[in-house]
């Protein structure tokens, strides 16, 4: 029983902490993008589906769904060819 409770209170804190280190790094990969496609012709469509990426990222990090905005902000990194 002993050996259940430490590993579900593992289980328990890895899950948290995740969700912080995740929520901090939504910012700065769509600072990143931000500021990368700032550097790019706007007109061009790439730049600008670039962008709406970004702005939705931005929408679920206010949302607190923070393992999607950070997956929608590298997929804009990628298609603006950032490289990480």
């Amino acid at each position: 029983m002993r050996k259940l409770l430490t590993v579900t209170a593992v289980a328990v804190s890895l899950a948290l902490t995740s969700g912080v280190a995740l929520a901090s790094s939504c910012p700065k990969v769509i600072k990143e993008g931000r500021e990368a496609a700032a550097k790019m012709d706007q007109n061009d469509p790439k730049v600008k589906g670039a962008v709406a990426k970004l702005n939705e990222a931005q929408s679920l990090h206010e949302s607190g769904k923070h393992a999607d905005s950070l997956a929608r902000a590298n997929e804009a990194l990628a298609d603006l060819g950032v490289k990480k």
